[in-house]
Protein backbone atom coordinates (compact mmCIF):
# COMPACT_ATOMS: atom_id res chain seq x y z
CA UNK A 1 0.00 0.00 0.00
CA UNK A 2 1.18 3.52 -0.70
CA UNK A 3 1.94 6.03 2.02
CA UNK A 4 -0.81 8.31 0.71
CA UNK A 5 -0.71 10.43 -2.43
CA UNK A 6 -1.14 14.18 -2.05
CA UNK A 7 -3.46 16.36 -4.11
CA UNK A 8 -1.77 19.45 -5.54
CA UNK A 9 -4.64 20.83 -7.62
CA UNK A 10 -7.77 19.22 -9.04
CA UNK A 11 -6.69 16.25 -11.14
CA UNK A 12 -3.02 16.33 -10.14
CA UNK A 13 -1.41 14.22 -7.41
CA UNK A 14 2.10 13.54 -6.14
CA UNK A 15 3.17 10.22 -4.68
CA UNK A 16 5.77 7.48 -4.71
CA UNK A 17 6.16 4.22 -6.57
CA UNK A 18 4.02 2.35 -4.05
CA UNK A 19 1.19 4.82 -4.59
CA UNK A 20 1.43 4.19 -8.34
CA UNK A 21 0.76 0.48 -7.73
CA UNK A 22 -2.03 0.89 -5.17
CA UNK A 23 -5.11 0.17 -7.32
CA UNK A 24 -7.65 0.97 -4.62
CA UNK A 25 -6.06 4.35 -3.88
CA UNK A 26 -5.78 5.19 -7.57
CA UNK A 27 -9.46 4.43 -8.14
CA UNK A 28 -10.49 6.35 -5.03
CA UNK A 29 -8.72 9.48 -6.30
CA UNK A 30 -9.86 9.08 -9.90
CA UNK A 31 -6.33 8.63 -11.25
CA UNK A 32 -6.27 7.61 -14.92
CA UNK A 33 -2.73 8.63 -15.90
CA UNK A 34 0.66 8.02 -14.29
CA UNK A 35 3.81 10.03 -14.97
CA UNK A 36 6.69 7.86 -13.82
CA UNK A 37 10.21 9.26 -13.49
CA UNK A 38 13.00 6.91 -12.40
CA UNK A 39 15.68 4.59 -13.78
CA UNK A 40 13.36 1.63 -14.28
CA UNK A 41 10.22 3.50 -15.29
CA UNK A 42 7.74 1.25 -17.13
CA UNK A 43 3.96 0.65 -17.33
CA UNK A 44 2.58 -1.51 -14.52
CA UNK A 45 -1.25 -1.49 -14.63
CA UNK A 46 -3.16 -2.41 -17.79
CA UNK A 47 -6.00 0.13 -17.42
CA UNK A 48 -3.70 3.07 -16.83
CA UNK A 49 -2.15 5.52 -19.30
CA UNK A 50 1.58 6.02 -18.72
CA UNK A 51 4.36 8.42 -19.58
CA UNK A 52 7.63 6.85 -18.48
CA UNK A 53 10.79 8.96 -18.22
CA UNK A 54 14.00 7.05 -17.59
CA UNK A 55 16.14 9.18 -15.30
CA UNK A 56 18.85 8.54 -12.77
CA UNK A 57 18.83 9.78 -9.20
CA UNK A 58 21.66 12.25 -9.79
CA UNK A 59 22.08 16.00 -9.51
CA UNK A 60 23.60 15.97 -13.01
CA UNK A 61 20.46 14.46 -14.53
CA UNK A 62 18.82 16.95 -16.91
CA UNK A 63 15.03 16.67 -16.64
CA UNK A 64 14.27 19.91 -18.47
CA UNK A 65 14.48 18.14 -21.83
CA UNK A 66 11.36 16.19 -20.87
CA UNK A 67 9.48 19.15 -19.47
CA UNK A 68 7.16 19.97 -22.41
CA UNK A 69 6.30 16.33 -22.91
CA UNK A 70 5.35 15.95 -19.26
CA UNK A 71 3.26 19.12 -19.19
CA UNK A 72 1.37 18.05 -22.31
CA UNK A 73 0.67 14.65 -20.74
CA UNK A 74 -0.71 16.24 -17.56
CA UNK A 75 -2.80 18.82 -19.41
CA UNK A 76 -4.41 16.28 -21.72
CA UNK A 77 -5.27 14.10 -18.75
CA UNK A 78 -6.95 16.92 -16.85
CA UNK A 79 -8.78 18.24 -19.93
CA UNK A 80 -10.41 14.83 -20.31
CA UNK A 81 -11.57 14.94 -16.70
CA UNK A 82 -9.04 12.40 -15.49
CA UNK A 83 -6.47 12.45 -12.74
CA UNK A 84 -2.69 12.26 -13.06
CA UNK A 85 -0.27 10.85 -10.50
CA UNK A 86 3.34 12.00 -10.74
CA UNK A 87 5.94 9.93 -8.94
CA UNK A 88 9.68 9.43 -8.97
CA UNK A 89 11.96 6.95 -7.28
CA UNK A 90 14.59 9.09 -5.67
CA UNK A 91 15.34 11.17 -2.64
CA UNK A 92 12.38 13.39 -1.69
CA UNK A 93 14.11 16.50 -2.96
CA UNK A 94 15.92 14.77 -5.82
CA UNK A 95 18.97 16.96 -5.19
CA UNK A 96 17.05 19.88 -6.69
CA UNK A 97 17.25 23.37 -5.29
CA UNK A 98 14.23 25.61 -4.72
CA UNK A 99 15.22 27.61 -7.78
CA UNK A 100 14.76 24.72 -10.20
CA UNK A 101 11.58 23.51 -8.50
CA UNK A 102 9.93 26.93 -8.57
CA UNK A 103 10.85 27.63 -12.19
CA UNK A 104 9.22 24.34 -13.14
CA UNK A 105 6.04 25.27 -11.28
CA UNK A 106 5.84 28.68 -12.97
CA UNK A 107 6.34 27.16 -16.42
CA UNK A 108 3.69 24.53 -15.73
CA UNK A 109 0.96 27.22 -15.49
CA UNK A 110 -0.88 24.98 -13.03
CA UNK A 111 -1.07 27.52 -10.22
CA UNK A 112 -3.37 30.56 -10.51
CA UNK A 113 -1.45 33.81 -10.10
CA UNK A 114 2.00 32.20 -10.32
CA UNK A 115 3.28 33.78 -13.53
CA UNK A 116 6.35 35.37 -15.05
CA UNK A 117 6.57 39.12 -14.48
CA UNK A 118 9.08 39.72 -17.26
CA UNK A 119 9.47 38.31 -20.76
CA UNK A 120 13.05 37.31 -20.09
CA UNK A 121 11.81 35.23 -17.11
CA UNK A 122 14.01 37.00 -14.62
CA UNK A 123 11.12 37.97 -12.29
CA UNK A 124 7.89 36.25 -11.32
CA UNK A 125 4.68 36.93 -9.43
CA UNK A 126 3.48 34.71 -6.62
CA UNK A 127 -0.06 35.08 -5.18
CA UNK A 128 -0.03 36.41 -1.62
CA UNK A 129 -3.61 36.60 -0.39
CA UNK A 130 -4.12 36.47 3.38
CA UNK A 131 -5.99 33.41 4.63
CA UNK A 132 -8.23 35.67 6.72
CA UNK A 133 -9.76 37.43 3.69
CA UNK A 134 -13.44 36.76 3.02
CA UNK A 135 -12.84 35.73 -0.59
CA UNK A 136 -9.93 33.43 0.27
CA UNK A 137 -10.10 30.14 -1.65
CA UNK A 138 -7.68 27.59 -0.24
CA UNK A 139 -7.84 25.42 -3.37
CA UNK A 140 -6.68 28.37 -5.50
CA UNK A 141 -4.86 30.84 -3.26
CA UNK A 142 -2.80 28.27 -1.35
CA UNK A 143 -2.08 25.85 -4.19
CA UNK A 144 1.58 26.75 -4.72
CA UNK A 145 2.27 26.80 -0.97
CA UNK A 146 0.64 23.41 -0.61
CA UNK A 147 2.70 22.05 -3.50
CA UNK A 148 5.89 23.13 -1.71
CA UNK A 149 4.74 21.40 1.47
CA UNK A 150 4.03 18.24 -0.53
CA UNK A 151 7.37 18.43 -2.28
CA UNK A 152 9.14 18.80 1.05
CA UNK A 153 7.25 15.86 2.51
CA UNK A 154 5.57 18.09 5.09
CA UNK A 155 2.04 17.33 3.92
CA UNK A 156 0.14 14.42 2.45
CA UNK A 157 -3.52 13.89 1.66
CA UNK A 158 -5.49 13.31 4.83
CA UNK A 159 -3.35 15.60 6.97
CA UNK A 160 -4.94 18.68 8.51
CA UNK A 161 -4.82 21.61 6.08
CA UNK A 162 -2.60 24.42 7.38
CA UNK A 163 -2.48 27.06 4.60
CA UNK A 164 -0.82 29.64 6.87
CA UNK A 165 1.90 27.13 7.75
CA UNK A 166 2.40 26.18 4.08
CA UNK A 167 2.80 29.83 3.20
CA UNK A 168 5.25 30.40 6.03
CA UNK A 169 7.43 27.50 4.87
CA UNK A 170 7.74 28.80 1.32
CA UNK A 171 8.25 32.37 2.53
CA UNK A 172 11.09 31.18 4.76
CA UNK A 173 12.63 29.29 1.85
CA UNK A 174 12.45 32.31 -0.45
CA UNK A 175 13.87 34.66 2.17
CA UNK A 176 16.79 32.38 2.99
CA UNK A 177 17.64 31.43 -0.56
CA UNK A 178 20.38 33.46 -2.29
CA UNK A 179 18.60 32.65 -5.56
CA UNK A 180 15.69 35.01 -4.88
CA UNK A 181 15.24 38.65 -3.98
CA UNK A 182 11.90 40.35 -3.38
CA UNK A 183 11.19 43.33 -5.66
CA UNK A 184 9.07 45.42 -3.31
CA UNK A 185 8.45 48.19 -5.84
CA UNK A 186 6.58 45.74 -8.05
CA UNK A 187 4.76 43.83 -5.31
CA UNK A 188 1.08 44.68 -4.89
CA UNK A 189 -0.21 43.68 -1.46
CA UNK A 190 -3.06 46.16 -1.14
CA UNK A 191 -5.29 44.95 -3.99
CA UNK A 192 -8.07 42.36 -4.19
CA UNK A 193 -5.70 39.74 -5.67
CA UNK A 194 -2.40 40.61 -3.93
CA UNK A 195 0.92 39.25 -5.07
CA UNK A 196 4.63 39.54 -4.42
CA UNK A 197 7.28 39.87 -7.10
CA UNK A 198 10.62 38.09 -6.78
CA UNK A 199 13.71 38.39 -8.90
CA UNK A 200 15.80 35.35 -9.76
CA UNK A 201 19.34 36.35 -8.85
CA UNK A 202 21.92 35.19 -11.43
CA UNK A 203 24.62 32.97 -9.98
CA UNK A 204 27.38 35.33 -11.12
CA UNK A 205 25.74 38.14 -9.16
CA UNK A 206 25.54 35.89 -6.11
CA UNK A 207 29.25 35.18 -6.36
CA UNK A 208 30.01 38.90 -6.52
CA UNK A 209 27.88 39.57 -3.47
CA UNK A 210 29.43 36.79 -1.44
CA UNK A 211 32.95 37.61 -2.62
CA UNK A 212 33.73 34.00 -3.57
CA UNK A 213 33.96 32.25 -6.88
CA UNK A 214 32.42 28.93 -5.88
CA UNK A 215 28.87 27.80 -5.58
CA UNK A 216 29.21 26.82 -1.95
CA UNK A 217 26.95 29.63 -0.90
CA UNK A 218 24.02 28.22 -2.86
CA UNK A 219 22.03 26.21 -0.37
CA UNK A 220 19.85 23.23 -1.25
CA UNK A 221 16.19 23.27 -0.39
CA UNK A 222 16.91 21.03 2.57
CA UNK A 223 18.60 23.98 4.25
CA UNK A 224 15.77 26.40 3.65
CA UNK A 225 13.01 25.34 5.98
CA UNK A 226 11.80 27.29 8.96
CA UNK A 227 12.88 25.68 12.20
CA UNK A 228 10.37 23.32 13.84
CA UNK A 229 10.14 25.66 16.82
CA UNK A 230 9.13 28.58 14.57
CA UNK A 231 6.34 26.52 13.00
CA UNK A 232 5.22 25.30 16.42
CA UNK A 233 5.01 28.89 17.61
CA UNK A 234 2.89 29.78 14.62
CA UNK A 235 0.45 26.94 15.25
CA UNK A 236 0.13 27.74 18.96
CA UNK A 237 -0.89 31.36 18.48
CA UNK A 238 -4.33 32.50 19.70
CA UNK A 239 -6.84 33.49 16.96
CA UNK A 240 -6.28 37.24 17.05
CA UNK A 241 -2.54 36.97 17.27
CA UNK A 242 -2.54 34.59 14.28
CA UNK A 243 -2.88 37.70 12.15
CA UNK A 244 0.37 39.14 13.49
CA UNK A 245 2.86 36.86 11.74
CA UNK A 246 1.61 37.97 8.35
CA UNK A 247 2.19 41.66 8.98
CA UNK A 248 5.97 41.81 9.13
CA UNK A 249 6.81 42.64 5.52
CA UNK A 250 10.46 42.53 4.49
CA UNK A 251 12.04 44.82 1.96
CA UNK A 252 15.66 44.98 0.76
CA UNK A 253 18.11 46.64 3.11
CA UNK A 254 19.48 50.05 2.08
CA UNK A 255 22.56 49.80 -0.17
CA UNK A 256 25.98 49.52 1.39
CA UNK A 257 28.14 52.60 1.85
CA UNK A 258 29.94 52.04 -1.47
CA UNK A 259 26.65 52.25 -3.35
CA UNK A 260 24.86 54.81 -1.20
CA UNK A 261 23.05 57.65 -2.95
CA UNK A 262 24.18 61.22 -2.27
CA UNK A 263 22.85 62.68 1.00
CA UNK A 264 19.30 63.95 0.70
CA UNK A 265 18.75 67.60 1.69
CA UNK A 266 16.47 68.44 4.58
CA UNK A 267 13.37 66.45 3.77
CA UNK A 268 10.75 69.07 4.68
CA UNK A 269 12.18 71.37 1.99
CA UNK A 270 11.39 68.84 -0.73
CA UNK A 271 8.15 68.96 -2.66
CA UNK A 272 5.63 66.39 -1.43
CA UNK A 273 4.03 63.73 -3.59
CA UNK A 274 2.55 65.57 -6.63
CA UNK A 275 -0.65 63.56 -6.33
CA UNK A 276 -1.31 65.29 -3.01
CA UNK A 277 -2.09 68.94 -2.23
CA UNK A 278 0.94 71.14 -2.90
CA UNK A 279 2.54 73.52 -0.43
CA UNK A 280 1.56 77.19 -0.56
CA UNK A 281 4.07 80.02 -0.15
CA UNK A 282 3.78 80.83 3.51
CA UNK A 283 6.34 82.97 5.24
CA UNK A 284 9.03 81.44 7.37
CA UNK A 285 7.35 82.72 10.52
CA UNK A 286 4.05 81.05 9.68
CA UNK A 287 5.72 77.77 8.76
CA UNK A 288 7.59 77.59 12.03
CA UNK A 289 4.92 79.05 14.31
CA UNK A 290 5.32 76.99 17.48
CA UNK A 291 1.59 76.26 17.63
CA UNK A 292 1.74 74.56 14.27
CA UNK A 293 5.16 72.96 14.62
CA UNK A 294 4.38 71.26 17.93
CA UNK A 295 2.72 67.86 17.65
CA UNK A 296 0.87 65.72 20.19
CA UNK A 297 1.84 62.08 19.55
CA UNK A 298 0.04 59.12 21.15
CA UNK A 299 1.25 55.50 20.92
CA UNK A 300 -1.17 52.55 21.03
CA UNK A 301 -0.08 48.90 21.24
CA UNK A 302 -2.90 46.44 20.67
CA UNK A 303 -5.43 49.25 21.07
CA UNK A 304 -4.08 50.40 24.45
CA UNK A 305 -2.41 53.76 25.06
CA UNK A 306 1.18 53.06 26.09
CA UNK A 307 2.79 56.48 25.74
CA UNK A 308 2.39 60.08 24.59
CA UNK A 309 4.59 63.09 23.99
CA UNK A 310 4.29 66.70 22.82
CA UNK A 311 7.15 67.66 20.52
CA UNK A 312 8.94 70.98 20.85
CA UNK A 313 11.45 71.20 17.98
CA UNK A 314 10.30 73.52 15.15
CA UNK A 315 12.01 71.35 12.50
CA UNK A 316 10.00 68.28 13.45
CA UNK A 317 10.84 64.88 14.86
CA UNK A 318 11.92 61.38 14.02
CA UNK A 319 9.98 58.45 15.51
CA UNK A 320 12.28 55.44 15.76
CA UNK A 321 13.62 52.85 18.17
CA UNK A 322 16.81 54.67 19.16
CA UNK A 323 18.79 57.81 18.56
CA UNK A 324 20.99 57.66 15.42
CA UNK A 325 24.55 56.76 16.30
CA UNK A 326 26.88 56.69 13.30
CA UNK A 327 27.35 59.27 10.51
CA UNK A 328 25.37 57.11 8.09
CA UNK A 329 22.37 57.17 10.39
CA UNK A 330 22.50 60.96 10.64
CA UNK A 331 21.91 61.13 6.90
CA UNK A 332 18.43 59.91 7.73
CA UNK A 333 17.78 62.23 10.67
CA UNK A 334 19.56 65.59 10.93
CA UNK A 335 20.54 66.80 14.37
CA UNK A 336 17.86 69.52 14.25
CA UNK A 337 15.12 66.90 14.63
CA UNK A 338 13.72 65.84 17.97
CA UNK A 339 14.15 62.12 18.58
CA UNK A 340 10.99 60.36 19.75
CA UNK A 341 11.32 56.70 20.67
CA UNK A 342 8.71 54.00 20.40
CA UNK A 343 7.63 52.96 23.91
CA UNK A 344 9.06 49.67 25.11
CA UNK A 345 7.15 46.52 24.20
CA UNK A 346 7.48 45.41 27.81
CA UNK A 347 4.24 47.27 28.53
CA UNK A 348 2.35 44.63 26.52
CA UNK A 349 0.76 42.00 28.76
CA UNK A 350 0.12 39.32 26.13
CA UNK A 351 3.41 37.45 25.76
CA UNK A 352 2.82 36.41 22.15
CA UNK A 353 1.77 39.92 21.16
CA UNK A 354 4.88 41.25 22.88
CA UNK A 355 7.10 38.80 20.99
CA UNK A 356 5.62 39.67 17.57
CA UNK A 357 5.81 43.40 18.32
CA UNK A 358 9.51 43.05 19.06
CA UNK A 359 9.96 41.25 15.73
CA UNK A 360 8.17 44.11 14.01
CA UNK A 361 10.50 46.57 15.77
CA UNK A 362 13.34 44.90 13.86
CA UNK A 363 11.90 46.39 10.66
CA UNK A 364 11.27 49.87 12.08
CA UNK A 365 14.77 50.87 13.16
CA UNK A 366 15.08 53.97 10.96
CA UNK A 367 11.49 54.95 11.67
CA UNK A 368 9.74 57.93 10.10
CA UNK A 369 10.33 61.69 9.94
CA UNK A 370 7.49 64.08 10.82
CA UNK A 371 7.25 67.81 10.21
CA UNK A 372 4.35 70.13 11.02
CA UNK A 373 3.67 73.71 9.91
CA UNK A 374 0.75 75.96 8.99
CA UNK A 375 0.18 73.97 5.82
CA UNK A 376 -0.23 70.67 7.61
CA UNK A 377 1.70 67.57 8.62
CA UNK A 378 4.32 65.94 6.40
CA UNK A 379 5.96 62.55 6.73
CA UNK A 380 8.83 60.59 5.24
CA UNK A 381 9.14 56.84 5.74
CA UNK A 382 12.69 55.54 6.22
CA UNK A 383 12.08 52.14 7.83
CA UNK A 384 11.91 48.78 6.07
CA UNK A 385 8.53 47.91 7.56
CA UNK A 386 5.43 49.09 5.71
CA UNK A 387 3.51 52.06 7.10
CA UNK A 388 -0.16 52.79 6.37
CA UNK A 389 -1.96 56.01 7.27
CA UNK A 390 -5.25 57.86 7.43
CA UNK A 391 -5.74 61.63 7.32
CA UNK A 392 -7.74 64.25 5.46
CA UNK A 393 -5.48 64.09 2.38
CA UNK A 394 -5.92 60.35 1.76
CA UNK A 395 -5.75 59.48 -1.92
CA UNK A 396 -7.88 56.35 -1.49
CA UNK A 397 -11.03 56.35 0.60
CA UNK A 398 -12.00 52.72 -0.04
CA UNK A 399 -8.70 50.96 0.62
CA UNK A 400 -5.51 51.31 2.69
CA UNK A 401 -3.01 54.07 1.87
CA UNK A 402 0.63 53.00 2.06
CA UNK A 403 3.60 55.33 2.46
CA UNK A 404 6.31 54.79 -0.13
CA UNK A 405 9.83 54.66 1.20
CA UNK A 406 11.96 57.84 1.06
CA UNK A 407 9.08 59.92 -0.28
CA UNK A 408 7.71 63.10 1.34
CA UNK A 409 3.93 62.92 1.73
CA UNK A 410 1.47 65.49 3.06
CA UNK A 411 -0.79 63.47 5.33
CA UNK A 412 -2.78 66.36 6.82
CA UNK A 413 -3.97 69.67 5.34
CA UNK A 414 -4.67 72.34 7.96
CA UNK A 415 -6.63 74.66 5.66
CA UNK A 416 -8.82 71.80 4.48
CA UNK A 417 -9.57 70.92 8.09
CA UNK A 418 -10.78 74.44 8.89
CA UNK A 419 -12.91 74.57 5.77
CA UNK A 420 -14.54 71.31 6.82
CA UNK A 421 -14.92 72.61 10.37
CA UNK A 422 -16.68 75.74 9.15
CA UNK A 423 -19.03 73.63 7.03
CA UNK A 424 -19.83 71.53 10.07
CA UNK A 425 -20.79 74.58 12.13
CA UNK A 426 -22.93 75.69 9.18
CA UNK A 427 -24.68 72.29 9.28
CA UNK A 428 -23.17 71.38 5.91
CA UNK A 429 -20.95 68.44 6.77
CA UNK A 430 -19.52 66.10 9.37
CA UNK A 431 -17.17 67.07 12.15
CA UNK A 432 -13.63 66.70 10.72
CA UNK A 433 -10.91 64.72 12.47
CA UNK A 434 -7.89 66.81 13.43
CA UNK A 435 -5.69 63.72 13.88
CA UNK A 436 -3.76 61.48 11.54
CA UNK A 437 -3.15 57.81 12.29
CA UNK A 438 -0.07 55.79 11.36
CA UNK A 439 -0.19 52.00 11.40
CA UNK A 440 3.14 50.19 11.32
CA UNK A 441 3.38 46.82 9.58
CA UNK A 442 -0.34 46.21 9.03
CA UNK A 443 -2.85 47.36 6.47
CA UNK A 444 -4.93 50.26 7.74
CA UNK A 445 -7.72 51.12 7.97
CA UNK A 446 -9.55 47.81 7.92
CA UNK A 447 -12.23 46.14 10.07
CA UNK A 448 -9.77 44.66 12.60
CA UNK A 449 -8.54 47.83 14.30
CA UNK A 450 -8.51 46.19 17.75
CA UNK A 451 -5.76 43.79 16.67
CA UNK A 452 -3.31 46.39 15.38
CA UNK A 453 0.12 45.99 16.90
CA UNK A 454 1.32 49.58 16.62
CA UNK A 455 -0.84 52.65 16.01
CA UNK A 456 0.49 56.19 16.33
CA UNK A 457 -1.86 59.20 16.34
CA UNK A 458 -0.47 62.64 15.53
CA UNK A 459 -2.20 66.00 16.01
CA UNK A 460 -1.02 69.60 15.77
CA UNK A 461 -1.01 71.11 19.25
CA UNK A 462 -2.44 74.40 17.98
CA UNK A 463 -5.30 72.58 16.26
CA UNK A 464 -6.24 70.81 19.45
CA UNK A 465 -6.35 74.13 21.29
CA UNK A 466 -8.37 75.80 18.51
CA UNK A 467 -10.90 72.97 18.42
CA UNK A 468 -11.36 73.17 22.18
CA UNK A 469 -11.80 76.96 22.06
CA UNK A 470 -14.24 76.70 19.15
CA UNK A 471 -16.34 74.09 20.91
CA UNK A 472 -16.48 76.23 24.04
CA UNK A 473 -17.52 79.28 22.04
CA UNK A 474 -20.33 77.51 20.22
CA UNK A 475 -21.52 75.52 23.21
CA UNK A 476 -22.03 78.75 25.16
CA UNK A 477 -24.33 80.07 22.39
CA UNK A 478 -28.03 79.15 22.37
CA UNK A 479 -27.81 78.03 18.72
CA UNK A 480 -25.02 78.10 16.14
CA UNK A 481 -27.54 79.21 13.51
CA UNK A 482 -28.94 82.27 15.30
CA UNK A 483 -26.76 85.09 16.70
CA UNK A 484 -26.73 84.93 20.48
CA UNK A 485 -27.14 87.89 22.76
CA UNK A 486 -23.48 87.76 23.68
CA UNK A 487 -21.93 88.29 20.24
CA UNK A 488 -18.41 88.30 21.65
CA UNK A 489 -18.48 84.50 21.59
CA UNK A 490 -19.04 84.50 17.82
CA UNK A 491 -16.42 87.18 17.47
CA UNK A 492 -14.03 84.90 19.28
CA UNK A 493 -14.73 82.03 16.86
CA UNK A 494 -14.40 84.32 13.84
CA UNK A 495 -11.08 85.66 15.03
CA UNK A 496 -9.80 82.13 15.55
CA UNK A 497 -10.70 81.16 12.00
CA UNK A 498 -9.44 84.44 10.54
CA UNK A 499 -6.12 84.14 12.33
CA UNK A 500 -5.67 80.62 11.04
CA UNK A 501 -6.58 81.24 7.42
CA UNK A 502 -5.31 84.80 7.17
CA UNK A 503 -5.59 86.54 3.79
CA UNK A 504 -5.38 83.24 1.90
CA UNK A 505 -9.01 82.30 2.56
CA UNK A 506 -12.46 83.83 2.40
CA UNK A 507 -13.73 84.79 5.88
CA UNK A 508 -15.05 81.64 7.54
CA UNK A 509 -18.38 82.91 8.85
CA UNK A 510 -21.96 83.01 7.64
CA UNK A 511 -22.88 85.97 5.42
CA UNK A 512 -25.74 87.00 7.70
CA UNK A 513 -23.77 86.58 10.89
CA UNK A 514 -23.33 89.79 12.91
CA UNK A 515 -19.96 90.35 14.50
CA UNK A 516 -19.61 92.78 17.40
CA UNK A 517 -16.76 95.26 17.12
Amino acid sequence: MGSGMSKVVTGLYLGNIRDSEDVASLQRHGVTHVLSVHTGAKPVLEDMSYLCISASDSSSQNLMQHFKECIKFIHECRLRGGGCLVHWMCDRNGGRRLRQWLIEQIDSELYPGLIWESEEKSMFRIPWKHAGKQDYNQEVDASIFKAWAVFKGKFKEGDKAEPATWKTRLRCALNKSPDFEEVTDRSQLDISEPYKVYRIVPEEEQKCKSGVGTGSGLADVTDMDCSPSAIDDLMKEPPCVDEYLGIIKRSPSPPQETCRNPPIPDWWVQQPNPTLPLMNGYTGYEQHHSGYSQMVINFFYGGKLVGHITTSYPEGCRISLSQPSGPNEKLYAPDALEHVRFPSAEAIQNDRQKQITKKLFGHLERGVLLHSNKQGIFIKRLCQGRVFWSGNTMVYKDRPNKLDRDEVVKIFDTNLFFRDLQQYYNNQGRYPDSRVTLCFGEEFPDPTLRCKLILVQVEQLFLRQVVEDTEKAYSSSSSPLVPAANETQHEQVYRIFQDICGPHQRPLFRENQQIAV
